[in-house]
């Protein structure tokens, strides 16, 4: 599987901490955090950029075709999912390929485009679904 998981610094980390020792928290924190990861991941798909908000170098079949990159069948971008973790969540794929087609294939020529990972946008999501979890009862 090509995935990724938390990351953000010490403040996620910090604030997660405080989720730990509360299951009902954290389930619910892997819930929301892997659904929004997911669909931050997809509107990458969705937008045609890189974590960096950089439009990706488009594919020759996309050029070709008229159509956009890493969407040609759909099925890179359908498999994403997420699993909960016992201290967070990571979401990925089970796509043979899709490692390839984010870090790309020198030696075929085949540009990465970058897809998969969090940037400082998806870092305040998570930190927003850790305060709402936390300054509201379940």
């Amino acid at each position: 599987m090509f995935d990724a998981e938390l990351s953000g610094g010490d403040e996620i980390i910090r604030r997660l901490g405080d989720l730990y020792f509360d299951s009902k928290k954290m389930e619910k924190f892997s819930r929301l955090t892997g659904a929004e990861m997911v669909y931050q991941t997809e509107e990458r798909f969705h937008n045609q950029h890189d974590l960096q908000r950089q439009p990706w170098i488009p594919s020759q079949r996309a050029i070709i075709e008229r159509g956009q990159t890493l969407r040609d069948t759909g099925r890179l971008m359908a498999s994403l999912t997420w699993v909960a973790l016992p201290d967070g969540v990571k979401w990925g794929t089970n796509v043979v390929y899709a490692k390839s087609m984010h870090y790309g294939i020198p030696y075929l020529n085949v540009k990465g485009r970058e897809y998969m990972g969090m940037n400082e946008n998806d870092r305040a999501s998570v930190l927003n679904i850790i305060n709402r979890i936390m300054d509201f009862d379940l």
